[in-house]
């Protein structure tokens, strides 16, 4: 073999163990690619930027990378899956009917460019929505989005600029002049139904005591005259509950024309029970 022959060999056998080394040498690129994204993922996932975190462990999860980091990113990127929280986005115009070209940033970054339904995915924690569509004032919402949270409905109103202000929730559930009225009703019904008693007590009453008269005084028994004390104190005591409640009716009723806008007043009738009669009082707070 002379010197050219042999510095040919040479070559040619430097070239077959490169090409041999160049799929190690890619593998080995592979897989620390794998292992950075691993890391980075679950310190995205940590950080609560779950949707980054999400991308790193697809990537560390692909068929390219070891078994092991493999299992242990398709486990994180089930987690994190699931840890997404997802927001239902809509918008009204001023009478109260759906919009769709509206579009919506989430801290200055664009979130949706048109409101067609379906559900947006968003990172956990402290949010600034902004709802913008032409012609009309854009509105910002303020809202904090917890972990696993899905399908959460969030709405804005959209106004022309200038345009009145919405009512506030507690002007549109404010009672109405029904409701207002329950109470006045309520103890005028329950000064009624202790009239009624209070006559059927007294006359029953009168009735035994007239009875009693009549037939065995002075030497009628206890228990008779014990029965007939008994109609009387219930008597007296119904009399007192239908003045306490008819008080109160009329009471409730001059507060409410007096300051209706001040909150409805607590009203309560006491009872006391007195040998041969009943101290019925009236009290508020206003």
């Amino acid at each position: 073999m002379n010197q050219r022959t042999s510095r040919r060999f040479l070559v040619a056998a430097a070239l077959s163990a490169l090409a041999c080394l160049e799929p190690a040498r890619a593998r080995a690129g592979d897989a620390e690619a794998c292992f950075t994204a691993s890391e980075e993922g679950q310190r995205l996932r940590d950080e609560g930027r779950l949707r980054e975190a999400r991308a790193r462990f697809i990537a560390c999860g692909g068929a390219g990378c070891p078994d092991l980091v493999q299992s242990d990113c398709a486990g994180w990127l089930t987690d994190v899956t699931a840890r997404v929280p997802t927001l239902i986005l809509s918008a009204q115009d001023e009478q109260g009917h759906d919009v769709a070209d509206a579009r919506v940033t989430i801290d200055g970054a664009p979130l949706a460019a048109r409101l067609d339904g379906k559900a947006v995915e968003v990172d956990p924690g402290e949010h600034v929505l902004r709802f913008e569509r032409a012609g009309s004032a854009p509105v910002e919402l303020r809202l904090v989005v917890r972990e696993g949270e899905k399908l959460r409905r969030v709405s804005a109103r959209l106004a022309r600029p200038g345009a009145g202000a919405i009512p506030p929730r507690e002007d549109r559930d404010a009672p109405s002049p029904a409701s207002a009225l329950f109470l006045p009703i309520a103890l005028g019904g329950a000064a009624a139904v202790s009239g009624v008693v209070y006559a059927a007590l007294g006359l029953s009453a009168r009735a035994d005591a007239d009875r009693l008269r009549a037939t065995c005084a002075p030497r009628c028994t206890e228990a008779d005259v014990d029965a007939v004390r008994a109609k009387i104190l219930g008597a007296n005591i119904a009399f007192g509950v239908g003045v306490a409640a008819l008080g109160g009716a009329v009471a409730a009723l001059v507060l409410r024309r007096a300051e209706p806008a001040a909150p409805a007043a607590a009203t309560a009738v006491h009872v006391l029970p007195l040998p041969g009669g009943a101290a019925a009082a009236l009290g508020g707070r206003f």
